[in-house]
C-alpha cells in the first residue's frame, strides 16, 4: 500500500492508517511513503537558493516546524518514540545542511537534487515507522537507497530488477514469508540509489512507482504470488472524464494495463503510467481508493486483467498543446526527415505526443505540450535543413484522446466524428496506430469543452454506467 502526503498531514490520517492496518489484519503488508505534503518543493526550493543563508534558515525551519508539529500531535511526549522521531529529524537535516554546504561549493548537480530530494520521504516513513510500533504493530523502517537499485538517470531513474530482487530477498522475504511474524514493512517511496551508492529518485508518480517496483520483486522471488497494489488517494479512482468538463463524471470500476497506462498518459493526474510497466506482466492487481472511505466495497477502480471491452472507458484531454507542421514539396522521399525531428526533439529535451504524416511525405505534423511549443519552433528554425528547404507553420490547440477497445470499431469512429460535426468542432489531426485503443484528435482549443460534451452526449450508452438523459 502507498499512502501519498494528503495521509499524513495530521493525527486524524495517521489513525485511520491504523484503521486500514486492521482492516487488512490478514495480509502481510508492505506500507510505501511519500513525503509530507509540500516538503519536496520546499526542499528543492532551498537546493536552488543557497547563496541567500536568510532563505535557507527560513525553509529549514519551516521544515524542522513541519515535522515536528506532526510529532507533537501523534505522540505523547516524552515517550520513546517521541523521542527518536525529534532525534530522527534533528539527525536528518544536519544532514542536509552539509549537502547544501556542498550544493554551494560545487552547484546544484543532478546528483544533489536528487539527495536534497530524498530527505522528505527519509523523515515521513521513519515517523510512520515509529507511529504504528507506538499503536503496538510490529514495524521496520527500511529507506529505499538501501533497497532499490537504479540506473544512474538522476531526477527520473528505471530499476535494476535483478540488483534489487537480490535485496528484497535478503531484507523483506525471510520476516514476509515467516507465519509467525506480522511485521509492517515502512519503505521510503520516491528514491533509490545506482550502483556506486548515489541516492536517486523515481520521477513523477515515484512513490506509486515505488510499491510496484516491489510488488513485482516479490511476485518475482516469493513463494505467494497473491500480491496486488493499492495506491490510497484523496480520490475515489480514475474517472471517465474530468468533472470540471462534466460534473457527473463517473468512477471507472475496471480497467485493463493497455486501458490505464492510455488514461494515465494523456492527461490523468492520480496515476503515472509507468507505475504498470512493473506489474502489468505479472498480472499483478491495482487498487486506486479512496483514503477518506477504506472500507468501500465497490467505489473504486481496479486495474487488472479484467476489462469490459465493449466500453469507452475515457474521455482525457491535453489542453495546452502546439501542433507543429513541417512541410516542403521539393523534398519528396528525401530519407531521415522524421529522423531529423526527433533528434532536434530530443537534443532540446521535448516530449513528442502526437505525430500524423501525409502518405506522400509533403507534410508532418507533431504536437508538444504547453510551453515545449516555443523551444520546439526555436529549435526547428536554428537548424539549416529544415530553414532552407522546408516551411514551418505552428497552431495553438487542444487534443482530445478517447480510450477503450470499442474504438477499434469503425462504427465508434463515424459515431464520433458525427458528434462533432453537430457542434461543427473541425478535426485538425487524427491520430490511432494499428492495434491501439486511444483515438487522439487535435481541435481548436476555444471548441475543446463542445467536443468533449457533444462527444460525452451522444455516446454515453458506450459508458460504464452512464445515464443517457435525453
Amino acid at each position: 500500500m502507498k499512502f501519498g502526503g494528503s495521509c499524513l498531514k495530521d493525527a486524524d490520517a495517521f489513525e485511520k492508517i491504523v484503521q486500514i492496518t486492521k482492516i487488512y489484519k490478514n495480509a502481510k503488508k508492505i506500507y510505501v511513503a511519500s513525503a509530507f505534503k509540500g516538503i519536496t518543493d520546499m526542499l528543492l526550493n532551498t537546493a536552488k537558493s543557497v547563496n541567500d543563508n536568510k532563505d535557507i534558515n527560513r525553509n529549514i525551519t519551516l521544515i524542522e516546524k513541519k515535522h515536528l508539529d506532526i510529532i507533537e500531535e501523534i505522540f505523547q511526549q516524552d515517550t520513546d518514540h517521541y523521542d527518536r522521531c525529534k532525534e530522527w529529524v534533528d539527525a536528518r537535516l544536519s544532514e542536509l545542511e552539509d549537502g547544501l554546504s556542498d550544493i554551494e561549493e560545487f552547484g546544484l548537480e543532478p546528483y544533489y537534487r536528487d539527495y536534497v530530494s530524498s530527505f522528505g520521504e527519509r523523515l515521513s516513513t521513519y515517523i510512520l515507522n515509529q507511529y504504528l510500533q507506538s499503536k503496538g504493530f510490529e514495524s521496520v523502517f527500511i529507506s529505499a537507497n538501501n533497497l532499490i537499485i537504479t540506473d544512474d538517470k538522476f531526477n527520473n531513474a528505471y530499476p535494476h530488477y535483478d540488483l534489487t530482487n537480490a535485496r528484497v530477498k535478503r531484507q523483506i522475504i525471510p520476516l514476509i514469508e515467516n507465519p509467525k511474524k506480522d511485521t509492517i514493512f515502512c519503505i521510503t517511496g520516491f528514491i533509490g540509489r545506482n550502483k556506486i551508492g548515489y541516492i536517486t529518485t523515481l520521477g513523477r508518480g515515484g512513490s506509486d512507482y515505488t510499491a510496484t517496483i516491489i510488488a513485482r520483486s516479490i511476485y518475482d522471488i516469493g513463494s505467494d504470488k497473491d500480491i496486488r497494489v493499492i495506491l490510497w488517494k484523496d480520490v475515489d479512482g480514475l474517472l471517465a472524464i474530468n468533472p470540471k468538463y462534466v460534473p457527473e463524471s463517473i468512477l471507472i470500476r475496471n480497467l485493463d494495463y493497455e486501458e490505464a497506462k492510455q488514461i494515465a498518459n494523456f492527461g490523468a493526474k492520480v496515476l503515472h503510467p509507468k507505475c504498470l510497466e512493473a506489474i502489468e506482466k505479472r498480472n499483478i492487481p491495482l487498487e486506486i481508493r479512496n483514503f477518506d472511505n477504506p472500507l468501500e466495497k465497490e467505489n473504486y477502480t481496479t486495474i487488472s486483467e479484467i476489462t469490459n471491452k465493449q466500453q469507452i472507458k475515457g474521455i482525457s484531454t491535453i489542453e495546452d498543446a502546439t501542433i507543429i507542421t513541417i512541410t516542403s514539396g521539393s523534398m519528396v522521399d528525401v530519407p531521415g526527415v522524421l529522423a531529423k525531428i526527433f533528434q532536434i526533439m530530443g537534443k532540446n529535451n521535448i516530449s513528442v505526443s502526437f505525430v500524423a504524416q501525409s502518405s506522400s511525405e509533403i507534410s508532418t505534423s507533431f504536437v508538444v505540450k504547453g510551453n515545449d511549443g516555443e523551444k520546439a519552433i526555436e529549435a526547428l528554425k536554428k537548424e539549416n535543413f529544415f530553414s532552407e528547404f522546408y516551411e514551418i507553420t505552428w497552431e495553438k490547440v487542444s487534443i482530445i484522446n478517447i480510450t477503450g477497445l470499442k474504438i477499434l470499431d469503425n462504427t465508434t469512429k463515424a459515431e464520433i466524428f458525427s458528434a462533432l460535426a453537430k457542434k461543427d468542432v473541425k478535426v485538425k489531426a487524427i491520430s490511432q496506430s494499428k492495434d491501439e485503443f486511444n483515438l487522439s484528435l487535435v481541435v481548436d482549443r476555444d471548441h475543446l469543452l463542445d467536443g468533449i460534451m457533444i462527444i460525452h452526449e451522444d455516446l454515453c450508452a458506450d459508458f460504464e454506467m452512464f445515464e443517457c438523459v435525453d
